[in-house]
């Protein structure tokens, strides 16, 4: 089933006044069960070797299982609240895994040159990055893999998303219990489509024993650009496309795949 979450991008000044941020602990009770495409994840960092450079990393729902399977990782995030968050889940699990936390903007990567073999961009962030600054971002990317390593991504199939009603009213998609309070929340979402640009509206409603319902809304804007022209992006970098996907199961790509996933090598 697709997946609509992405690690939250720094806002702009103008959108930081507006915007709302989820706490760590309410995002990743409804998105930190999502499993599908670890073993996918996995499966590059064999292939590749360590150290994964794990962008957009958040409370940890990929980077952690990379370093519980012996990867060695290092987590970036602008996030300091997510990354504590992550660091806690860390400690929980005792002993010491081989991960790293940054925290930076990984539109400018704080590393140097040639320093990972594999390089992941999971859970549909890629496409959050307004268009204009994906080419620069791209080249970063390629500054930090060695020759020959992997940068692989996952996002929504712009295809699929062009053939969805323009807007959708919000409707349920998960139930669970708050993590802090233990009080039921419901989450629904809904969205959004002007031409490429594609938003994402979650509403996550708790319900209080006095029959009050606590709202917390959050969106997160997506830039779907045709396939066509992101190839051309990673090409200009010096990443050459080797694989593509519709889903974490290496099915091929089409219009009704839910994703489409994209791992490039340096050339």
């Amino acid at each position: 089933m697709w997946k609509p979450c992405a690690a939250l991008l720094p806002a702009s000044a103008g959108e930081r006044r507006k915007a709302v941020t989820l706490p760590p602990a309410l995002y990743h009770a409804h998105h930190g069960a999502f499993a599908a495409d670890l073993p996918f994840w996995e499966a590059l960092a064999a292939r590749a070797g360590g150290p994964v450079l794990a962008l957009g990393c958040g409370t940890g729902r990929v980077a952690l299982p990379l370093a519980a399977a012996g990867f060695p990782t290092v987590g970036v995030d602008w996030d300091a609240a997510m990354l504590a968050f992550l660091q806690r889940r860390a400690a929980a699990g005792g002993g010491s895994l081989p991960l790293g936390l940054v925290q930076a903007d990984f539109r400018a990567l704080p590393f140097g040159a040639a320093a990972f073999p594999l390089v992941v961009l999971p859970c549909n962030t890629y496409t959050t990055m307004p268009p204009r600054e994906r080419a620069a971002f791209l080249r970063g990317v390629a500054r930090v893999l060695r020759p020959g390593g992997f940068f692989a991504f996952s996002a929504p199939n712009p295809a699929l998303v062009a053939a969805l009603p323009p807007q959708a009213e919000a409707e349920p998609e998960a139930a669970f219990r708050h993590p802090e309070s233990g009080l039921p929340v419901q989450v629904s979402s809904g969205w959004r489509r002007e031409g490429t640009r594609w938003t994402v509206r979650w509403h996550y409603d708790t319900l209080h024993p006095d029959g009050t319902v606590e709202r917390v809304t959050v969106s997160q804007t997506h830039w779907l650009a045709p396939v066509e022209a992101e190839r051309g992006l990673l090409k200009a970098a010096g990443l050459h496309v080797v694989a593509e996907y519709g889903d974490f199961d290496h099915a091929p790509l089409a219009p009704d795949a839910p994703y489409w996933v994209v791992v490039a090598q340096r050339l």
